[in-house]
């Protein structure tokens, strides 16, 4: 295996990338499950400012993906491997096993946490399409109390209230 002093800082900086994306993760997650307390009917503003902390998190992985991306391209290189290299597991056989094993425990981990917040995710995003839908219809329910009520009516025009139908039967006064 090469071992050169560009091996070793990338292999640090990448490790590095991975430990702050396991963390933004672990920080995603609990934000997600304080926002699933504040979807059944909480307060809306603190429900946004968990989305905006949320939106921030999500920013910065993008970043660290991006630059993680990069040191893997950039650690493909040095150790020779197929150009265009943007895959841990394909570096990783050709590294020392210690730091390979260390770099795939956290990218199993990230794998773990991503799965994780998804699934939060999809139950938050139920509880707050309930809540729309539930809304949605005691809105519709309060409108339909204020609004003319269409009754049924046999076609033609509308029979008099002041000569009743008699049915056949006469009425003496």
């Amino acid at each position: 295996m090469n071992e050169n002093t560009q091996i070793r800082s990338l292999l640090t900086v990448l490790e590095d990338y991975l430990v702050q994306e396991f963390r933004l993760l672990q920080s995603l997650i609990v934000i997600t499950n304080e926002e699933r307390k504040f979807l059944p009917g909480g307060d809306p503003d603190e429900l946004m400012s968990l989305v905006e902390r949320k939106e921030n998190i999500l920013d910065q992985m993008s970043l660290l993906e991006e630059k993680r991306r990069t040191v893997i391209e950039s650690l493909g290189r040095e150790l020779g491997v197929t150009p265009g290299t943007s895959s841990l597991g394909e570096i990783l056989p050709w590294i020392d096993t210690a730091t390979a094993g260390r770099l795939q425990r956290l990218s199993d981990g990230i794998a773990m946490l991503v799965g994780q917040a998804r699934d939060l995710n999809y139950g938050n995003r139920a509880l707050a399409v309930t809540a729309i839908d539930w809304l949605e219809a005691t809105r519709a329910f309060i409108f339909g109390l204020y609004q003319n009520q269409v009754t049924y009516a046999p076609p033609g025009p509308n029979p008099s209230t002041e000569q009743l139908p008699a049915w056949g039967v006469e009425h003496k006064a």
